[in-house]
């Protein structure tokens, strides 16, 4: 199971999934991220083991 956090290090709308991901991961060592819609925009979501 994961649970999500907003990334720290991403800023503005989330408009590739692949470079939030790799920036989740390389960054915030996350196991993964994507953009996700969260009002009011598109922002970079990073995934960690719960």
């Amino acid at each position: 199971k994961f649970c999500e956090k907003p990334s720290g290090t991403w800023s503005g709308v989330c408009g590739n999934s692949g470079a939030c991901k790799d920036q989740c991961i390389r960054l915030e060592g996350a196991k993964h991220g994507s953009c996700n819609y969260k009002p009011p925009a598109h922002r970079c979501i990073c995934y960690y083991e719960c």
